[in-house]
């Protein structure tokens, strides 16, 4: 007889549930309201004159809905307070003017600042402030917000003696309000009249002379041009006035007054004609006066002047206003843009040298930007019109102008012939005396072709994603911080919907939108196919040129660029046919329509020959100009066919399949592929090893490359001593490899490619390397050959060797290899393992952001998991789970298949304590300190999931948490949760670092962490118990570590009630997951004793809940157990104890929990009731009043041969202590109560 149970209290604990959800629902309303009752009593009080009194309610308002006990602000509230502020600020703008005739100067400023202050801060709340159908109201109170503040910014720089640095950012930030304000409001008058009253008292900077700094620089840089002063001698009186000023040094003050605002700068350079002088210089450079001969600029700074010129047009253009005014088709065409480029090539080709690549590369830049400006501004023409609530769209903004019409769009001939001579760039002398090194205009410069690769993703742009891509990739090195996230801050493709946006939008205006968004992209797309076709006409030549860029260039990153980037735009034509067309006579087919039925006949292989042999023959006498029978010649043409090969099978992978099997060369494809390998031309069999690496990759194309691997053609390039073409074969073969099962389950096959992985990351030299025979050991299937020599910085094998590895670790065996600390057989004793090696890859500098790290993340990721929780997680969301799969799949299978397959899951070994192991060597290796580095550096939304990822799976063991902590994991994930309003990805992002802080923190001891670590930990942890697109997993997780740091110390628990994050476990505990709740009560548990715990423990509502949380054992038990400990653990507070057994239920709580029988519940409550009975008074009363000591009396007596009792009952360990401690407690009720 453990007690006597008593009937199920469920309907008590479902009102109670219900009573508190609707209180903490309503209570954000109720503070909304009386805000909205202080804040009419302030706007009575202001129209009435008296403003301190407006400024004490609107402050009581402001107070009201900060301290709302829900601890939440909603869109409601944001736009309240984003009112109160600006109506706040209005009063103190007001109480200066007031304070500017009556009392000091330093009154009048704290009036000016604390108006500043308040309009910045309802900004911010206002942009919280997201209502459907609500932009005109929004825009009615910002554009109020921006006048005030800007107004109180011109009065404060126009007040006593402030000094003229401080007034000119005070006039700067005023006019960039007002740009803003205008930009919405084109026809606020007071805005406008305030803008010029601006600029009036900008004007009048700069110690009298009337010019500010910018004017001061145009000025100098006009002399500098013409030779000539300004017509004004009294002005030239100081020293930066004189005609001698460096115009380098000018171009720099530009280039620091945009860094620090771009908006106003380039408005005061656009206004004092700046773009013309600018874009003089950046054509001709700076030619001195005949009679300052002797002062001529050196060649190095006449280029940096040209280039700097460039910079800060280019920087001016990312403020869109600045275009629209001041970059017109008669000012800054983009024709004479691209002139300068073509120059510039013109003079790289010259055999004596010549050309500057950064003033080419400066001038696409620019051409960037307006190609940029113009897309940009017809995503907002298509997208401004309002939606209705009916579908339909406002035909009066339909129709209004956008402005900026005599601004032209960057005409297509323009790009093509830029990027077609960036691409050619020193060309001309590849083969002549020219110099050989590295530098401006030399073969070997790929500046140039890397600038015409941007400008044609720009161009090409077919999406908002694109668009986006392209105005991030396009900054200036003269770009400020602020102008950038300025200038980021207007992505196209915010226009997209959102889940939110759905739900705040009728149905028909989502369906307008979508049809909306379809008829963009489609014109978009349309626009792109455009731009595409005319780039790789054969009149333009813009495709030829690109294919001899990569033909030609000995950077073997460059090559892939190109290539990429040629199967990006072909990625953009919907039909294969379309790509076939453009492309067929650069492949050298004459018939675009080869291989739209394959050939049943297989006697068509002499003719095809024959035809091929015909071509070739005219070919030589014909081939641009070429020499006859020239060798170079035709390796050359072979060498573009491959590289567009290549590219095809990367972009296209259906039409690359059709070029190499079909359109090559008329079907010759394979064999000229055969050619180039063995042609021993470095370039040649670059582009091979690209092409055999991409065309492995498409499932259609890997018969192809049979016969090379069958007649050991593709050894060729694994022992070539090139890494970079090693690594191209080895990737091939790799993929071949795990394509075929029976090579993909020979273990001896798989550990040759891991040997080959690893000797492509390999970085030591060849000195390194000699060892017994000077022979290094590379596959099973290749000869022995020399040491491999080292490979550059920029060399595309380590990438190779990455990408081969991570095909391979999803191998368990090579798994355990990496793990153990593998390296070839017969490596050096020097040699570096291989997981040593890529540890020592992620750690490098800016690794981050290579391209290697997706890779690296992808590795690490997967040694860190089995094959196991792969499949599991690949059913997540899903309507069926695995273990529902197998069990549909075993139906259909026989006894021996059931066998088979047990014993090759058995075979894999990789069960969760392997993986425990595993995950413990890696952190031993240091892979968490690797993944800290890749994630600091990278700016890949693809590679930072997958690398949070792999920390998630690490700090799944717990032995290894503390060690991920040491290396800076922990750190890394508190860092990336400092943005502000992500977007969806970025959400994810962040859920996944969240995720990470809460595995850490789930067991680890907080004294080992420092007070930031522990304090900046609790936001994250407590936005992931808010975030309901998590997993309860992850809710768990978060509540847990939140449990375990508010049990460390005080201050932690400040943290937390500074974070509203008492009312945030509050609504946890309502969690429908049984695990959530427990969690979320023992986390509250673990805030006791803090004052604001106990003081929400104290409202009635409150303590309902944890009464009914305690009572509901037979359904939450640990939940019941959590809330219960939580109460004997608060009992020893006077107030809180008064507050208990006033409750309406606390004698059938007591009475209850005494006869239920659970152990556990049963010591809890003879602590609280004997925390009570020593309160004394009405405690005591109370207590005497549930029959607690005659039950008492009764337990005792019913166990009083102790012994006999856990005999009897069979008691485990664990319950013989608790029932001891029961009695002992019962014991002392009993002695307490006499």
């Amino acid at each position: 007889r453990k007690g006597l149970t008593l009937e199920c209290v469920a309907k008590e604990v479902d009102s109670t549930v219900r009573f508190t959800m609707t209180t903490m629902m309503s209570a954000n309303s109720s503070a909304i309201s009386q805000a909205e009752e202080l804040k009419n009593q302030g706007n009575n009080a202001f129209r009435k004159g008296d403003v301190q009194n407006a400024i004490q309610c609107y402050t009581s308002a402001l107070e009201c809905i900060s301290n709302n006990n829900g601890g939440t602000t909603g869109s409601g509230s944001s736009r309240m307070a984003s009112t109160l502020l600006s109506n706040r600020a209005m009063c103190y703008l007001k109480a200066a003017e007031t304070q500017s005739q009556t009392t000091s100067n330093n009154d009048m400023q704290q009036s000016l600042k604390d108006c500043i202050d308040d309009c910045t801060s309802a900004l911010e709340r206002l942009d919280d402030a997201i209502i459907a159908g609500s932009e005109d109201n929004n825009n009615n109170l910002r554009g109020k917000i921006l006048y005030r503040r800007s107004k109180a910014l011109v009065v404060a720089a126009t007040s006593q003696n402030p000094d003229d640095d401080a007034k000119e950012k005070n006039l700067n930030r005023a006019a960039k309000d007002l740009l803003q304000l205008l930009s919405f409001d084109a026809n606020n008058k007071e805005a406008a009249a305030l803008l010029r009253l601006a600029r009036t008292h900008h004007g009048k900077l700069g110690g009298g002379a009337g010019r500010s700094r910018i004017s001061r620089s145009l000025d100098c840089l006009r002399r500098a041009l013409t030779g000539t002063g300004t017509g004004d001698d009294s002005v030239a009186n100081s020293e930066e006035d004189k005609p001698n000023l460096d115009p380098l040094q000018s171009l720099r003050i530009l280039q620091g007054s945009l860094a620090e605002e771009v908006t106003s700068s380039a408005e005061d350079i656009g206004r004092r004609g700046g773009v013309a002088v600018l874009l003089q210089i950046a054509r001709h450079g700076i030619p001195m006066a005949e009679k300052k001969k002797h002062e001529q600029l050196s060649p190095q700074t006449a280029e940096q002047c040209r280039i700097a010129s460039l910079h800060i047009l280019s920087a001016c253009c990312s403020h869109d206003p600045f275009i629209l005014k001041y970059a017109g088709r008669d000012t800054l065409a983009p024709p004479i843009v691209a002139q300068i480029v073509e120059e510039e090539a013109a003079l790289s080709n010259n055999h004596h040298g010549g050309g500057s690549a950064d003033v080419a590369v400066a001038a696409m830049a620019l051409l960037v930007r307006l190609i940029v400006h113009w897309d940009r501004r017809e995503v907002t023409r298509f997208f401004t019109p309002k939606i209705l609530p009916d579908g339909s769209v406002e035909e009066a903004v339909l129709s209004m102008p956008m402005g900026g019409e005599h601004v032209s769009e960057v005409d297509g001939s323009s790009v093509c012939r830029v990027a077609t001579a960036a691409f050619l760039w020193g060309s001309g002398r590849k083969n002549g005396s020219g110099p050989s090194d590295d530098t401006a205009g030399s073969s070997s410069d790929t500046r140039a072709p890397r600038a015409a690769l941007d400008l044609l993703s720009a161009w090409t742009a077919s999406d908002l994603d694109a668009l986006d891509a392209a105005s991030d990739a396009c900054y200036a090195p003269s770009s400020s911080s602020s102008s950038k996230q300025s200038f980021r801050g207007k992505k196209a493709s915010h226009h997209k919907l959102t889940a939110e946006d759905i739900r705040q939008m009728k149905p028909r205006q989502v369906a307008t939108h979508r049809r909306r968004e379809g008829e963009y992209q489609r014109n978009n797309m349309k626009r792109a196919i455009q731009h595409i076709s005319a780039f790789c006409s054969e009149e333009t030549g813009g495709l030829d040129a690109m294919l001899s860029c990569a033909a030609g260039t000995e950077d073997h990153r460059l090559r892939r660029e190109v290539g990429l980037q040629i199967g990006r735009m072909m990625s953009v034509f919907e039909e294969d046919d379309d790509v076939k067309k453009l492309l067929s006579k650069a492949l050298g087919c004459t018939d675009w329509k080869v291989g739209k039925e394959e050939d049943e006949a297989g006697g068509d292989g002499g003719l095809s020959t024959l035809t091929i042999e015909e071509l070739d023959e005219e070919k030589e006498m014909d081939d641009d100009g070429r020499e006859a029978g020239s060798e170079n010649s035709e390796l050359l043409v072979m060498m573009k066919r491959g590289q567009l090969t290549a590219s095809l099978l990367l972009g296209k992978p259906i039409v690359g399949t059709w070029a190499l099997k079909y359109a090559w060369s008329d079907g010759n494809g394979v064999e000229e592929l055969k050619e180039l390998i063995s042609s021993n031309d470095p370039c040649a069999m670059s582009i091979a090893s690209e092409l055999v690496s991409a065309a492995s990759s498409v499932e259609s194309s890997r018969p192809l490359l049979l016969p090379l691997v069958q007649e050991g053609t593709l050894e060729d390039l694994l022992i070539h001593p090139d890494a970079d073409v090693r690594s191209g074969a080895a990737s091939c073969a790799a993929k071949i490899g795990l394509a075929s099962k029976a090579l993909s389950a020979d273990e001896g096959e798989v550990m040759g490619l891991l040997d080959v992985a690893i000797e492509l990351l390999s970085e030591e030299d060849e000195d390194e390397l000699k060892g017994e025979d000077d022979k290094a050991k590379v596959l099973s299937f290749t000869k022995q050959v020399p040491s491999l020599p080292k490979a550059s910085a920029d060399s595309t094998s380590m990438d190779r060797g990455i990408e081969v590895m991570a095909y391979l670790v999803s191998k368990t065996f090579v798994k355990e290899k990496v793990a153990n600390g593998y390296k070839p057989e017969g490596s050096p004793a020097n040699r570096k393992t291989a997981l040593q090696r890529l540890v020592e890859i992620a750690c490098a500098p800016k690794s981050g952001d290579a391209q290697m790290a997706y890779g690296l993340a992808g590795i690490f990721n997967l040694l860190a998991v089995s094959i196991e929780t792969l499949r599991k997680e690949a059913f997540i969301g899903k309507e069926i789970t695995k273990d529902q799969y197998d069990q549909l799949q075993a139906l259909g299978k026989t006894e021996e298949e059931k066998e088979t397959e047990a014993e090759k899951d058995e075979k894999e070994g990789d069960n969760p304590s392997s993986v425990s192991e595993r995950i413990r060597k890696l952190a031993n290796a240091n892979v968490p300190r690797a993944m800290v580095k890749l994630l600091e550096g990278s700016s890949s939304d693809a590679t930072q999931e997958k690398l949070l990822e792999g920390m998630g799976r690490m700090a799944s063991e717990s032995s290894v948490r503390g060690i991920m902590i040491q290396q800076g994991c922990l750190t890394t994930c508190l860092y990336l949760d400092k943005g502000d309003k992500p977007n969806e990805t970025e959400k994810k992002i962040l859920r996944q670092a969240r995720s990470c802080v809460a595995k850490m923190l789930v067991t680890t001891n907080p004294g080992i962490l420092t007070v930031s670590q522990r304090s900046g930990s609790v936001g994250p942890l407590l936005k992931l118990v808010k975030d309901n697109d998590a997993l309860d997993l992850m809710h768990f997780e978060a509540l847990m570590s939140i449990t375990n740091l508010a049990g460390f110390d005080n201050e932690t628990k400040n943290t937390v009630v500074a974070r509203k994050g008492i009312s945030i476990l509050g609504y946890a505990m309502f969690s429908d997951h049984e695990m959530v709740r427990q969690a979320a009560t023992e986390a509250m548990s673990n805030m006791i004793p803090h004052p604001e715990m106990m003081e929400y423990l104290r409202k009635t509502e409150n303590l309902r809940v944890w009464i009914a949380f305690s009572l509901d054992y037979d359904e939450n038990f640990g939940c019941a157990r959590a809330a219960l400990g939580c109460l004997a653990m608060a009992v020893p507070d006077p107030d809180f104890a008064q507050a208990l057994v006033q409750s309406q239920n606390f004698g059938e709580m007591i009475r209850t929990l005494m006869e239920c029988g659970q152990l556990e519940l049963m010591h809890r409550v003879l602590v609280l009731i004997v925390g009570l009975i020593e309160h004394g008074g009405e405690c005591h009363e109370a207590v005497v009043a549930t029959k607690a000591g005659p039950f008492c009396e009764a337990y005792i007596l019913s166990y009083q041969d102790e012994k006999k009792t856990m005999n009897d009952f069979n008691f485990s360990p664990a319950e013989r202590g608790s029932l001891a401690a029961i009695l002992s407690l019962a014991k002392e009720v009993t002695k307490l109560l006499r």
